[in-house]
């Protein structure tokens, strides 16, 4: 073969070799242009998605922060209506409820508490917990209706046991003030110069001007719960009177209590008061 041949065989083959090379680039060019088309695709139909999705659900609250007194309350059971009058009070603040009272249908304090979102109107409260500990996997959607006085709240399906009532309460506007302390409050740490009181559990919700408390804790070997609320100011020079409306505790009903309240941070609080001639500290964590 002369060198003329070979110098063109050279040529042809180098010329297919950079036409391949060419090709696979062009290829993979091609492949990653689908690949980050397909994932800026993805990214817009998931952004959109969401965007549907939080336009499809109306959270503005319906009703404002702060404190209501029940007026009354209507129970249907099987078919039959009952209606009570009893002393509750229920607190909204910061997407938090609680409400306490004492219940003639189980003769015992009913309280709880929890988280609250709206829902296109549908005011859904997911309690977390009441007078017997911690609550989960519950939620219930309440038809809230504002009314001259307040509101009127509506409930199906709710269960005592093996009952199943439904409830239509009347409530009436009690304060929309707040104050520095508003907010869901669970005990973190007690000590009592007064007593000594095992296992004592207390969660406090203040808003609206006024508080609710429940507790619980072993005394002499048997365990006690109470529940108590009222009105609460805070003075120009920051201190806390507290007035009880209601409550299980025997003398709290009218009574004053000045309270020394302290913010210790955004999610820690402390109150101190007397209690039977002794001095009681708590501190609480936000919930």
């Amino acid at each position: 073969m002369t060198l003329k041949k070979l110098l063109l065989i050279g040529l042809v083959t180098t010329f297919t070799a950079t036409l391949a090379a060419c090709s696979s680039e062009d290829q993979a060019v091609t492949d990653s242009a689908v690949s980050e088309t397909a994932v800026s695709e993805t990214a817009v139909s998931e952004t959109a998605m969401a965007e549907l999705s939080a336009a499809a659900v109306d959270s503005t609250p319906g009703l404002a922060d702060g404190a209501y007194a029940l007026i009354s309350v209507d129970v249907t059971e099987k078919g039959e209506v009952s209606s009570y009058l009893r002393d509750q009070m229920k607190i909204y603040t910061q997407d938090r409820f609680m409400f306490a009272f004492y219940n003639d249908l189980t003769d015992k304090v009913d309280a709880g508490t929890g988280y609250t979102h709206w829902v296109d109107g549908v005011l859904v409260e997911t309690p977390i917990a009441n007078q017997d500990g911690e609550l989960e996997d519950l939620s219930f959607d309440l038809t809230i209706t504002p009314t001259e006085a307040g509101f009127t709240q509506s409930l199906k399906g709710m269960k005592y046991g093996e009952r199943s009532v439904n409830m239509v309460e009347q409530w009436k506007t009690l304060s929309t003030e707040t104050t520095p302390f508003d907010g869901l409050w669970k005990l973190d740490n007690r000590v009592s110069g007064s007593d000594d009181w095992g296992d004592f559990m207390e969660m406090k919700l203040i808003g609206g001007g006024h508080f609710i408390f429940f507790q619980s804790m072993v005394v002499e070997g048997e365990s006690i719960k109470h529940f108590g609320f009222g009105s609460l100011g805070v003075d120009e020079a920051g201190h806390v009177v507290e007035t009880g409306i209601t409550s299980t505790i025997e003398g709290f009903v009218g009574a004053e209590s000045m309270l020394n309240m302290q913010l210790i941070d955004d999610n820690h609080m402390s109150q101190s008061f007397e209690l039977n001639g002794a001095m009681v500290t708590q501190t609480y964590v936000r919930i």
